[in-house]
């Protein structure tokens, strides 16, 4: 991940590619999540009311191991927060965080290679199998939610890449003005090029769980080295740019 100087440096071709490569390994994982789980692990929407009904119908572990999704999300923005806010570090420390990212793929990818998880999820799962998934649950909303709020602190929130929810919402208040330039918005004013941003980042989360639900069932758990390539890309990038900098405010 590569550090933002201000608002405006989060849109440049550049930078843009990295929040790409982010939303396609989000909804690659988003997807995998479903096929592996049955659940989606890259955004929390609605998670609050399937808890509460879970827990209404005496479904206690089954309403744990929904609450595990927006918790370990929310503690993937701690650990990011934890690491990035950091007043005493010049540039701050993303390859940290992009590291972490890259060793739980890994970690992943082990669990099913192992045999410890399937991806093919029996309809009669006993409680050992349950837990198992439940942790895989985790670990993914965990990833998700470091990704989400790496790509966030980076773009001062201009960008996020793990859910499409407010995404969409924000594409279609400014889709008129994008299409015609002489449609003018009243309250909500911005360069045309930020809803093209938008679009872009929506069709690459599509594009990575399209691509994830064609090669998952295929190749299982390997699929996973797909986003574990990319994230140690970005972790090596992470790197390189850091010492680049601190190299040129030493000189």
């Amino acid at each position: 991940m590569i550090h933002c100087e201000n608002v405006a440096d989060v849109y440049t071709k550049g930078k843009m590619s990295l929040w790409l490569l982010s939303a396609f390994k989000s909804g690659f994982i988003n997807s995998a999540g479903f096929l592996i789980t049955g659940k989606f692990v890259s955004h929390v929407t609605g998670f609050g009311t399937q808890v509460g009904i879970a827990m209404g119908h005496s479904e206690y572990f089954f309403g744990a191991e929904l609450l595990i999704i927006p918790v370990s999300f929310i503690m993937g923005g701690v650990i990011s927060s934890l690491v990035l806010d950091r007043p005493t570090h010049k540039i701050p420390a993303y390859h940290y965080v992009q590291g972490l990212i890259t060793i739980l793929i890994a970690f992943l990818i082990f669990l099913g290679e192992s045999g410890l998880v399937s991806s093919d999820v029996p309809f009669d799962a006993d409680e050992s199998y349950q837990f198992i998934e439940f942790v895989i649950i985790g670990l993914l909303c965990f990833i998700c939610g470091l990704k989400n709020s790496l790509v966030t602190w980076t773009t001062y929130g201009k960008i996020r890449v793990t859910h499409l929810t407010g995404l969409s919402t924000d594409i279609g208040l400014h889709l008129m003005s994008t299409i015609n330039p002489r449609y003018k918005t009243i309250r909500l004013k911005e360069s045309r090029i930020i809803n093209i941003h938008r679009i872009a980042i929506l069709v690459s989360f599509s594009i990575g769980a399209f691509i994830s639900a064609i090669v998952f069932p295929m190749f299982g758990f390997k699929a996973f080295y797909i986003v574990m390539g990319i994230s140690f890309f970005m972790t090596i990038l992470s790197i390189q740019f850091r010492n680049k900098s601190l190299l040129a405010s030493a000189a």
